[in-house]
């Protein structure tokens, strides 16, 4: 059985804080990527001596823990109960509180850093934004999810890369044939890639973006140019592909962006990609923060459910008229 959560554009925010507790059963858990030691193994190359991407991916940072995806109990016949990411993902709090954890949030020139205080005010909790275009089932871009579970093709002119993702599956080439990006451009959700290489390592430029996207689900790292530019570094140890990436916005940002590396581990053989639609049924009722709507955490006392503050979770409630959303 192939069960996953993935991340996806509307995801009827109220549904997902209940549904993100899910049992897996002991087969399935067993499936689960290897995040031991991955990059222990060799290093796939294709014929001109490169590393070889190809392969099914599967749980970002899969080789530090995957966020948000602890052990909980297992049972007597062997069923693991997790607690998956997304809503049990540091949502505690307010959206204030998420800001102030962010500490590398994008280098605005201050008239842009107003602009993105106000969508703030948009904000429910530290996840949804009623203004974030991916509750509107718009891809996510390069920036926002440059790895998640994905499948990689790769020969000596390219690297096909398609996310398992809403409003998916989409996909990015990344062309190795030596080629420029094309004159007159027209800006797309994931722009033009070109890649070479840098002994081991496929150094990605991406030019051609939309400002379509945001540039993450923390409230205040959203908006972004049609100028931007993305550099990304894809390095392969073993089974582990690890991306860096700089982000440079030169009418928006003071200084070029650079993310922390972000890993991911390859797929169990008999797993593959699966389709995430998405259908835009919730943006309409999302709810923004009110004197008569506030945004509660109602699991945060899980040590009388679950026996331990070891098993301590926060999932969101919405709270409002009517009883919720």
């Amino acid at each position: 059985m192939k069960v996953r959560f993935a991340g996806f554009g509307l995801a009827a925010p109220a549904i997902l804080g209940v549904l993100c507790l899910l049992f897996v059963s002991g087969p399935t858990a067993q499936n689960r990527p290897d995040t031991g030691k991955a990059d222990a193994k060799p290093t796939p190359r294709l014929a001109n001596g490169h590393p070889d991407f190809s392969g099914f991916y599967r749980g970002a940072n899969a080789g530090e823990g995957i966020p948000g995806e602890q052990l909980l109990t297992k049972a007597d016949d062997g069923s693991i109960f997790y607690a998956y990411g997304g809503a049990t993902v540091a949502l505690e709090g307010s959206v204030q509180d998420a800001i102030a954890r962010d500490k590398n949030p994008p280098p605005y020139k201050p008239e842009y850093q107003a602009k993105a205080d106000e969508l703030v005010k948009y904000a429910y909790g530290p996840r949804d934004n009623k203004m974030d275009p991916a509750l509107h089932c718009k891809p996510d871009g390069v920036v926002r999810t440059p790895i998640d579970n994905m499948y990689v093709v790769q020969n000596a002119d390219s690297v096909g890369v398609m996310f398992e993702k809403a409003p998916g599956t989409y996909f990015r080439i990344i062309y190795t044939d030596g080629r420029q990006h094309p004159k007159n451009l027209d800006t797309s959700f994931y722009g033009d890639s070109i890649g070479h290489w840098d002994g081991d390592t496929l150094v990605v430029d991406t030019v051609g973006l939309n400002d379509e996207t945001w540039l993450g689900g923390i409230s205040n790292r959203s908006i972004h140019s049609d100028q931007m530019h993305v550099v990304e570094r894809w390095t392969r140890l073993g089974n582990t592909i690890q991306v860096e990436m700089t982000v440079e916005d030169p009418v928006m940002f003071t200084r070029p962006w650079v993310l922390a590396p972000r890993h991911i581990n390859i797929g169990p053989a008999d797993d593959y990609i699966q389709p995430i639609p998405c259908v835009d049924v919730t943006s309409a009722h999302t709810m923004v923060n009110s004197p008569a709507d506030t945004f509660k955490c109602n699991w945060c006392n899980t040590d009388t459910l679950y026996g331990g503050t070891e098993n301590k979770l926060s999932a969101p409630l919405r709270t409002g008229r009517g009883g919720g959303e």
